[in-house]
C-alpha cells in the first residue's frame, strides 16, 4: 500500500475552497515522490501534515500550534482544520490489517484506506481527532491498527550526533529496540525471557561489582569512600557502606548506552548523517507489514553532493517495494532525479511531473533527463525564466539586465542555457493538461537562423544556382516555413521527381515519408515553377513567416519567445550601436586565441577600442556590409563567440575598458541598449520576466 493523495483544508498556507473543497490537492505515486521548490514554497506543510496524521516511528511528540491553522488576508486564523490521506494500492496482507476501514474506489473495482484527523481551536485548547473508514460514516482506528500507519521520518536539520550517541535521547536505541533481534520472546512456560545481551550484561555486571571489592583490584577506592563517609560525614551508629555498582541492566537501558560509529576518530556531520540515514533505513526495511513509508525533508543536510547521489540512487532502487517522499533544495538532486518523480511547488500549486499531468512525450523524458544537469534544474527554482540556445546570451543577458537596472538575481530569475533549440523540448515541462500554471513568466530568447543577403553574395556569385544556394544553405531555413508549394515545380527544377526526392533524402538523412513535409515549406523559392532571384523581399517574407511559425510553437499561457528582426544575437548586435564593442571583444579573442599566454589587460583593451574607432570612426548605424564583416568571423567559426561574449560582457557590466574608465561610455551604451531597435528583443525578454 501507498500515500496515493493528500487533501488539506485551512493548514498553514493552504486554505478551503468556497464549496469545501481541499485547499490543496497532492497526487504521489509509488517508488519516490519528489517535492522541489524554494523556501515558503509549501513543501514542509505537505510533510508535516502527513506526520501530523499518521505518526513517526520515533515516537516524537507532536504538538499543534495557532500557526498551522491558515490565516486569511485579514490576518484573521481559521478555528479548524482537517488533513486526508488516501491509501492505494492494498494487497490481501493490507486489506486484512485495516477490513474495518475499507472503502472503495469511484468506479468500486479497488479497495481504498482513508483516513482523517480533524483539529479544532476553541477557548485556546486545540483538540485533534483521528478517524478513519467511508466517508461520513467515519470511526476511529484502535491503536495497533494506528502503529502500522506510522512513517519513517528524516527531520530537515537533523542532529546525528545526538540521535547515534548514548543517552536517554538516543534514537539509535530506539531503532534497535524496534527491530525483531530485540523484541520481547516468551520462555517455555509462557513467560517473558530475558534478552541475551541482558543475560550478558549481568556477567559484566558482576564481574564490574567484584573488582571494586575485596580482592578485586579497586577495593582500595570503595574502602577510601568510606573512611571518609564514616570519619567527615556520617553519624554515630549509622553502618552504611559505599558501593560502587554498575547500573541497569534492563534492555532498553542497554541500547541507550550503545553509540553507531564508522571510525575511531570523531566523525563529522556528513558521516553521522549517513550513519543515521543507514540505521533508520535499517529499520525501514525490517518493517513486514503496513504501510512503507519514509519522509526526508532537505535530503542533502550535512551531506557532500557525491553523498547525496549515492543515497538518492539507493533510494531509486528501492522504490518497488517502498514510497519515498523527500523535499529538497538542491539543483543537483534535482538534476538527478527521474524527471517524472518530481512534484514541483509554486506558489500554492501542486505540479508533478508525471507524464499524466504533463504534454512531455517518453523521449522528451529520455532527452531532459539524459541533460537536465544541475545548471539547468535551476529552472524548478526560479521565479522567472529566460530561456537561452548558446553561451553567447548565457553571458549578454544578465550583463545587459544589470545595465538597464533589471538585475536578475534581484528578481529570482534564473538564465538557463540549453544549448541549441532544445528549448522546445524544455518548455513542455510548463504545458500542462491539468492546466495549472508554475505563475512565473518565461522568456524564450533564440535565433530566427535566416541568414542576410550579403552571406549568399559573399559565397556564391549567381543566386539562382540552385546547387549552391537552394540545397546547402537556404534550405534548413525554408524546411522549417509551413508553406504549399507545386511539386511538379520542384521536379522540374531537378530534372524529376525522383531526382528532387534523392536530393530531399541525401540532404535530411531521414525516411521517404519527410519528403511531403520538407515539400510544404518552400514556396518563396518559385514563382510558377520558375527559379526566382533571392532577394531582401524574399528574406523578409521567410523571417515574417518563421518568426509567426515560431510564435504559434512556442507561445502559451506565460510563456513567451523573443526574436532577432534577421538572424543571431551577434548579427544584431553587429548591426546595432554596440558595433564597435563587438569588433573589440572580437579583436581580443582572436588575440587571446592567437597567444594564450598573453594577457588581455586593460591597456590591450584600450588600444583595440582606439584602432576600432579609426576603422570606424563615423560611430552611427553601420552599413549591412559593415555589420557582416564584423559578424563573419563569428559566423565562420574562426573566432569563439563565447570568448567574444565573455568580453563583450565585462565591457556591458562596466567591468573592462572602454566602458569601466569612462563614465560617458558608460551611460551612451545604457542609452544605446535601451534605445536600439536591433537590441529590443533581448530588452523585451528582460522586461518580460522582470515585470
Amino acid at each position: 500500500m501507498y500515500l496515493s493523495i493528500l487533501r488539506l483544508w485551512n493548514f498553514r498556507k493552504y486554505s478551503a475552497g468556497p464549496n469545501d473543497e481541499p485547499g490543496l490537492e497532492v497526487h504521489f505515486q509509488e517508488g519516490v515522490n519528489v517535492l522541489i521548490g524554494e523556501n515558503d514554497s509549501g513543501k514542509t506543510a505537505i510533510v508535516d501534515s502527513i506526520r501530523y496524521v499518521l505518526k513517526t516511528q520515533s515516537g516524537e511528540f507532536i504538538q499543534f500550534d495557532d500557526k498551522d491553522f491558515y490565516q486569511d488576508s485579514d490576518g484573521r486564523r481559521k478555528d479548524e482544520f482537517k488533513i486526508e490521506c488516501v491509501f492505494d494500492g492494498l494487497n490481501e496482507q493490507d486489506s486484512g490489517l485495516f477490513w474495518e476501514w475499507l472503502s472503495w474506489n469511484d468506479d468500486k473495482t479497488k479497495y481504498l484506506l482513508k483516513v482523517w484527523l480533524f483539529v479544532k481551536r476553541k477557548d485556546n485548547v486545540i483538540m485533534p481527532t483521528f478517524s478513519a473508514g467511508i466517508d461520513g460514516q467515519a470511526d476511529r482506528m484502535d491503536s495497533e491498527a494506528r502503529e502500522l500507519l506510522k512513517v519513517v521520518y528524516f527531520k530537515p536539520l537533523r542532529d546525528a550526533l545526538t540521535d547515534m550517541t548514548h543517552g536517554y535521547k538516543s534514537r539509535l536505541a530506539q531503532i534497535l529496540g524496534s527491530h525483531e533481534l530485540f523484541k520481547t520472546q516468551k520462555d517455555a512456560e509462557g513467560n517473558n525471557a530475558k534478552h541475551k545481551l541482558e543475560t550478558d550484561y549481568e556477567k559484566l555486571k558482576k564481574e564490574i561489582e567484584s573488582y571494586f571489592m575485596d580482592g578485586g583490584g579497586g577495593e582500595s577506592i570503595t574502602s577510601g569512600i568510606n573512611s571518609f563517609l564514616k570519619e567527615h560525614f556520617l553519624l554515630n551508629g549509622d553502618s552504611r557502606n559505599a558501593e560502587v555498582k554498575l547500573t541497569g541492566g534492563e534492555l532498553t537501558e542497554i541500547l541507550r548506552l550503545l553509540d553507531l560509529i564508522l571510525e575511531g576518530n570523531k566523525s563529522g556531520l556528513g558521516t553521522l548523517n549517513l550513519l543515521c540515514i543507514a540505521a533508520e533505513m535499517l529499520l525501514f526495511n525490517n518493517q513486514k507489514k503496513g504501510l512503507k513509508l519514509a519522509l526526508v525533508e532537505e535530503l542533502e543536510a550535512h551531506l557532500h553532493p557525491q553523498y547525496q547521489l549515492r543515497l538518492i540512487e539507493y533510494i531509486s532502487s528501492q522504490q518497488k517495494n517502498e514510497q519515498f517522499i523527500l523535499s529538497t533544495h538542491s539543483i543537483a538532486l534535482a538534476s538527478n532525479i527521474k524527471l517524472a518523480n518530481l512534484i514541483v511547488l509554486k506558489g500554492t500549486e501542486v505540479l508533478p511531473m508525471s507524464p499524466e499531468y504533463t504534454f512531455m512525450k517518453p523521449a522528451d523524458y529520455k532527452f531532459l533527463e539524459r541533460f537536465l544537469d544541475a545548471t539547468k534544474a535551476n529552472l524548478f527554482f526560479a521565479r522567472g525564466l529566460i530561456m537561452v540556445e548558446g553561451d553567447a546570451e548565457n553571458l549578454l543577458i544578465p550583463a545587459i539586465a544589470q545595465l538597464i537596472g533589471r538585475n536578475l538575481y534581484k528578481y529570482g530569475v534564473s538564465v538557463v542555457n540549453v544549448g541549441s533549440t532544445a528549448y522546445k523540448r524544455y518548455i513542455n515541462i510548463f504545458k500542462r493538461k491539468d492546466h495549472k500554471s508554475f505563475g512565473m513568466s518565461i522568456s524564450v530568447v533564440s535565433d530566427l537562423d535566416v541568414r542576410a543577403l550579403e552571406y549568399y553574395d559573399d559565397n556564391c556569385s549567381d543566386r539562382k544556382t540552385p546547387k549552391y544556394w537552394l540545397k546547402e544553405t537556404l534550405r534548413p531555413e525554408l524546411e522549417k516555413i509551413s508553406q504549399c508549394v507545386n511539386y511538379d515545380a520542384m521536379a522540374t527544377l531537378f530534372g524529376s521527381k525522383s531526382a528532387f526526392e534523392k536530393e530531399v533524402r541525401l540532404h535530411k538523412k531521414e525516411k521517404f515519408n519527410h519528403i511531403t513535409e520538407t515539400l510544404n515549406r518552400m514556396k518563396n523559392v518559385l514563382t510558377d515553377g520558375n527559379l526566382t532571384t533571392l532577394n531582401e523581399e524574399m528574406l523578409a517574407q521567410i523571417r515574417k513567416e518563421k518568426t509567426e511559425q515560431l510564435e504559434s510553437e512556442i507561445n502559451a499561457d506565460e510563456i513567451k519567445i523573443f526574436l532577432p528582426k534577421a538572424w543571431t544575437l551577434e548579427y544584431e548586435i553587429a548591426g546595432s550601436g554596440l558595433y564597435r564593442l563587438l569588433e573589440t571583444a572580437i579583436r581580443a579573442a582572436k588575440k587571446e586565441a592567437v597567444n594564450q599566454e598573453q594577457e588581455i589587460t586593460d591597456e590591450v583593451l584600450n588600444n583595440l577600442w582606439n584602432d576600432v574607432i579609426n576603422d570606424y570612426p563615423d560611430g552611427n548605424t553601420p552599413t549591412k556590409e559593415v555589420v557582416y564583416k564584423i559578424f563573419e568571423p563569428l559566423n565562420e567559426g574562426t573566432v569563439s563567440k563565447a570568448i567574444a561574449a565573455q568580453y563583450l560582457a565585462g565591457m556591458l557590466a562596466g567591468e573592462l575598458p572602454p566602458v569601466s574608465d569612462n563614465i560617458a561610455n558608460r551611460e551612451e551604451v545604457k542609452r544605446i541598449v535601451e534605445s536600439d531597435e536591433k537590441l529590443k528583443y533581448l530588452v523585451d525578454a528582460i522586461n518580460y520576466v522582470t515585470k
